[in-house]
C-alpha cells in the first residue's frame, strides 16, 4: 500500500500548480496510491473555509482522500476557532493545519496557541508547515513550544524543515527526540534527511509524503524506494503506509 501523508487540491486557479479533485485522484489512481491526506492550497485563499468544505465534499466523492483541516489566525482568532471547530465536529477530519509560512504568522504567537489549544482539546491532531521558506514564522522551535504545551495531541511536523537549502532536518530530528508527539512528515526535503529520521527515532515517527501537486509524486515515490531498499519490510510498509493508518485513526 502506499499513503501519501502531504497532499493539496483546491476549487480555484490560485496557482499555477493548482489542481481539483477529479484530477488530483486521477493522479494518484494512475500512481498507485491508495490513500492521501489531502488539504487546502493556501496561495491567494481569503477564507479557508470555503476550501476546508470543498475538501469534506470531495473526500465524501473520492474515497482515497483523507480530508484535513485548516485554519488561518489571520482570518481573525474567533474565525479561526469556528473554523477549528467545524473542521473536527461537523466534518469529522483527524486533525487542523496551520501555515505561518503562506498565511504569515508565528506559529508559537499567542493567537495559534489559542487555536492549537482548540484543536487539542476536541482531540484533533495539529500540523505544521515546518520550512526554511519562511525560516522565523515556522521556526522547529516553535513547534517544539507547541508540543511541550499539549504533549498528548500529535504534532505533524510537515516537511521537517526542508522546502529549501540549507534545511534545518537536523534540528527537527533533535526536537523530536525530546517531544514524542511529534510524527515528522517527509515531503520536499532531501531524502538524506529522511532516512536520518529513520535511523535516530525510529521508522514509526516518519510518513511518506509528496506534496503533490506542487511536487512530483513520482520523483518523491523514486526516492523513498530507493532510500527504503536498504531497510526490511516492516520499516517500509512502516513509513510508506502503516505509520499513517495508525497516527489518523484508519
Amino acid at each position: 500500500m502506499i499513503f501519501d501523508s502531504d497532499s493539496h487540491m483546491s476549487p480555484y486557479r490560485n496557482h499555477d500548480k493548482a489542481i481539483d479533485a477529479a484530477s488530483l485522484n486521477r493522479l494518484f489512481e494512475e500512481a498507485g496510491v491508495d490513500r492521501a491526506l489531502t488539504w487546502l492550497m493556501p496561495q491567494g485563499v481569503k477564507d479557508v473555509s470555503e476550501s476546508n468544505k470543498y475538501i469534506y465534499e470531495s473526500a465524501k466523492t473520492y474515497k482515497r482522500f483523507m480530508p484535513f483541516g485548516w485554519a488561518n489566525p489571520k482570518e481573525g482568532l474567533d474565525k479561526a476557532i469556528a473554523d477549528v471547530k467545524r473542521c473536527l465536529l461537523d466534518y469529522a477530519f483527524p486533525g487542523v493545519k496551520l501555515n505561518g509560512a503562506q498565511n504569515g504568522y508565528l506559529i508559537d504567537s499567542p493567537e495559534a496557541m489559542t487555536v492549537c489549544e482548540e484543536i487539542a482539546k476536541l482531540g484533533g491532531i495539529i500540523a505544521f508547515h515546518i520550512g526554511v521558506d519562511f525560516p522565523d514564522n515556522t521556526h522547529p522551535n516553535r513547534a517544539a513550544n507547541v508540543a511541550k504545551a499539549f504533549p498528548e495531541t500529535t504534532v505533524l511536523m510537515v516537511h521537517m524543515g526542508g522546502c529549501g537549502d540549507p534545511d534545518v532536518g537536523r534540528e527537527v530530528i533533535e526536537l523530536a527526540k525530546v517531544h514524542k508527539n511529534m510524527v515528522l512528515v517527509g515531503s520536499s526535503i532531501d531524502i538524506s534527511r529522511v532516512k536520518l529520521a529513520i535511523d535516530e527515532l525510529g521508522a514509526e515517527r516518519v510518513l511518506f509524503a509528496s506534496d503533490s501537486p506542487f511536487h512530483s509524486f513520482d520523483d518523491s515515490l523514486k526516492d523513498y524506494t530507493e532510500m527504503l531498499s536498504a531497510y526490511d519490510d516492516d520499516v517500509k510498509n512502516a513509513v510508506m503506509y502503516k505509520n499513517a493508518i495508525r497516527v489518523f485513526g484508519l
